[in-house]
């Protein structure tokens, strides 16, 4: 930037047209050369132990510290010749900045004075008439002189302005030399972020962003647990997030955790995919075990035992006329029209049928429901049918309004019964919500228990999710956690 704080209006412009500080230039070339200094320095310590006996060094690392020290003092030479170009370029430049500011300057002094002598010009005296309508030759001298006046000013304006311009032009030149003298095309040192740096900065951002956005689905799938939306959103992001971190781990930029620990991520919704078509298979069985009972309000016919329209073994045949050999039954019919006596004896009252037993409740492997599961989606479901995979009879989206009135209903209890929703609540973050439920189901539907592994899993599956995808994803977006890159490689910064 530049330090002349001027009044650049006479030439038209707003401010200093050489944005450039030669103090500024001036210290990044002693900067540069310093640079360059000290680079030739270690270069001539690294040759030294490339080129010295081994008499006077011992032991086994001797061979890779040559190596090394070789490897190294190659890189560091390439440097150097980058760092002594430029500052040597800055050396050939300082001279044109300084003629650049020095002819600017020249030529708004030649402006301000180029303004003054038109403001000069324009004040002089017009010619003026006598009183007969003619102009005398003073008059007229008038004239012809504040005309010249006024087109002497206008050229010396014009002037200045192109003094400007010529200055600007050849401080561009300069500038244009000494960028193509320091271009990055002309190196081949490792200083230049190539295509594969850019991609790196790129799958470093985008590493980033869906790392937040993974933590961000993971906090709403235990807020909103069981919506299978959120879940496969959640391992998208999860997907995207290892790629980028496997690209960056391969190149060097990248910590060996963050691939680690994601591929973990992955690899256990996968195993989670596994073992819920397993859990669904079970509450299958335990739901037809159910049904079987007649429990549950929807088994047999509703739970009801009926009751036979003919007792067994009755031979009475309801479907024909009563009469001879098709007695009515309990006798003749009474004749209510005159008092009871003898002959009129009242038929005896039918035995009152009992009322039906009422359905039982519910029950949790008759009640249960086969709804989509994250994986059984539109994308997927054509490649599940291809495997033989069934999917659920209830829909994906109808599954997920299912699943979201289901958190609903847990939060809802957050300030009716507490205790309950706190239970159900910490059996979330846990991991043993899925177990518990496919506990009940089991007992239900009379077939027992299930193993305790089931719980371990879960178990797993919360402290992962907590541990992983909480503590240390929101520790290495911090900076709290370092990457951790095995040797050879550069840390991520």
């Amino acid at each position: 930037m530049s330090i002349r704080h001027l009044d650049w209006s006479p030439l038209d412009r707003e401010s200093d047209p050489v944005y450039a500080d030669p103090d500024v230039v001036a210290a990044a070339q002693k900067r540069y050369a310093l640079i360059a200094s000290t680079i030739d320095d270690a270069t001539a310590k690294l040759q030294q132990i490339v080129s010295t006996n081994s008499d006077s060094l011992a032991g086994q690392y001797v061979s890779g510290l040559r190596s090394e020290a070789s490897s190294l003092n190659d890189r560091l030479s390439k440097a150097a010749v980058r760092y002594h170009d430029v500052a040597n370029e800055i050396n050939k430049y300082e001279p044109d900045l300084e003629q650049g500011l020095t002819e600017t300057a020249a030529a708004l002094t030649d402006a301000e004075a180029a303004k003054s002598a038109q403001t000069k010009a324009n004040g002089m005296p017009d010619p003026q008439k006598s009183s007969d309508g003619t102009t005398t030759p003073a008059e007229q001298q008038k004239a012809t002189d504040k005309t010249k006046a006024q087109s002497g000013a206008d050229a010396n304006m014009a002037a200045a302005k192109t003094r400007l311009n010529n200055a600007l032009d050849a401080l561009n030149v300069a500038g244009k030399r000494f960028g193509d003298a320091v271009s990055a095309r002309r190196y081949d040192d490792g200083l230049t972020d190539s295509y594969k740096d850019k991609l790196d900065a790129v799958m470093a951002k985008i590493s980033q962003i869906f790392a937040i956005i993974g933590m961000i689905l993971g906090a709403l799938a235990i807020l909103i647990p069981g919506v299978d939306v959120l879940v496969i959103a959640g391992v998208v992001a999860g997907a995207v997030t290892l790629i980028a971190n496997i690209v960056l781990y391969h190149d060097g930029k990248g910590s060996v955790v963050d691939v680690i620990l994601g591929a973990i991520g992955l690899g256990m919704a996968g195993l989670g995919a596994a073992f819920s078509l397993i859990a669904k298979g079970m509450s299958s069985i335990a739901k037809g075990a159910a049904l079987a009972k007649g429990v549950g309000g929807v088994g047999g016919k509703d739970g009801i035992e009926l009751v036979p329209l003919k007792p067994p073994g009755s031979i009475t045949n309801f479907s024909r006329p009563f009469g001879p050999g098709n007695p009515r039954p309990g006798g003749p019919v009474p004749n209510y029209s005159r008092p009871f006596g003898p002959g009129n004896t009242p038929i005896k009252p039918a035995p009152v049928r009992p009322e039906p037993t009422p359905a039982p409740g519910p029950n949790a492997a008759a009640d249960w429901k086969n709804l989509s599961d994250w994986f059984n989606n539109p994308a997927t479901n054509w490649v599940l049918g291809k495997l033989g995979v069934i999917t659920p009879d209830t829909g994906f989206w109808a599954s997920a309004w299912a699943q979201l009135k289901g958190a609903g209903e847990i939060w809802s209890t957050l300030l009716t019964d507490p205790a309950k929703f706190g239970k159900d609540f910490a059996s979330i973050i846990t991991g043993l919500k899925g177990p518990l439920d496919l506990s009940a189901i089991m007992k239900a539907g009379g077939l027992g228990g299930i193993s305790p592994l089931w719980f371990a899993w879960g178990g797993l599956n919360g402290a992962f999710g907590l541990g992983a995808g909480f503590v240390y994803t929101g520790g290495r977006l911090m900076g709290w956690i370092p990457a951790v890159n095995p040797p050879g490689q550069v840390a991520a910064s």
